[in-house]
């Protein structure tokens, strides 16, 4: 299990560097640039727009801008300007004078770090995954132990209406049922320290991970080996050889 973990955070390595590499293609491939406005607006000057260019190392040929934004480069000084590998996402382009890092994670006055714009995110993807590994791994394992039962039915026939309606469709139904029907959460919440405006926005973020994946990744349980040693006199090392399955094919939730 511990392998299988580590094997699966070191793949995250040059999956975040493919997928970088990939948006970065895409938006140098798309027509404009980060100073085009629009057209009926004042436009920025082409002096200002090379100032610009050389500020922000966008003269620069495309290769050395990705290797700059990944790894680092030499700025004017001569100093090695560490990249996205230590934590630099680099300024921002909206705001002046800020990086964007200060704008995710920089929290407002005498607030604690969760109060920070990936703060918030945090807490909002931890509580989902948290409701999925709570809710969608049990529901997986006992559907898949039931099989071909009314309990494997009905988990399916559920999953099968989470995973075809988009999940904002998916937040209209809820606040409409949850919140304007039934009064038990408010639909624009007051206060973000009531755990109360969590529970909608989590439920509906970790909705298809906790309803698709557990049940039909579960069914490692079915396999003749499973079967096989159901039937000898092991139960205790047929149960650990059934979960260690399910707990290793439900690790797609951590996407969240």
């Amino acid at each position: 299990m511990a392998t299988y973990l580590i094997r699966r955070l070191l793949w995250l390595i040059p999956i975040l560097f493919v997928v970088a590499l990939i948006t970065f293609i895409m938006m140098h491939a798309a027509p404009g640039g980060p100073w085009d406005r629009d057209l009926n607006a004042r436009q920025v000057d082409a002096t200002t727009q090379n100032t610009l260019n050389e500020y922000y190392g966008l003269d620069k040929p495309l290769w050395r801008q990705f290797t700059a934004y990944v790894f680092g480069d030499v700025n004017k000084e001569n100093k090695f300007v560490c990249g996205l590998v230590c934590g630099n996402l680099g300024p921002s382009y909206r705001v002046r004078g800020r990086t964007v890092q200060d704008i995710l994670f920089e929290p407002p006055k005498e607030k604690s770090f969760l109060y920070s714009r990936f703060g918030y995110s945090m807490r909002l993807g931890g509580l989902a995954l948290s409701m999925a590994i709570l809710i969608g791994i049990p529901a997986g394992m006992i559907a898949a132990l039931k099989q071909n039962t009314w309990i494997d039915y009905v988990s399916l026939f559920i999953t099968s209406i989470g995973i075809s309606i988009p999940s904002f469709v998916m937040s209209i139904f809820f606040i409409i049922i949850f919140a304007s029907m039934l009064h038990l959460v408010n639909v624009v919440p007051k206060d973000w320290d009531d755990g109360k405006a969590w529970i909608l926005p989590a439920a509906v973020l970790g909705l298809e991970r906790w309803l698709l994946p557990p049940v039909l990744r579960a069914r490692p349980c079915w396999k003749y080996y499973v079967r096989t040693m159901f039937a000898q006199p092991v139960p205790k090392v047929c149960t650990n050889e059934w979960l260690s399955s399910v707990t290793c094919y439900a690790m797609p939730l951590s996407r969240l």
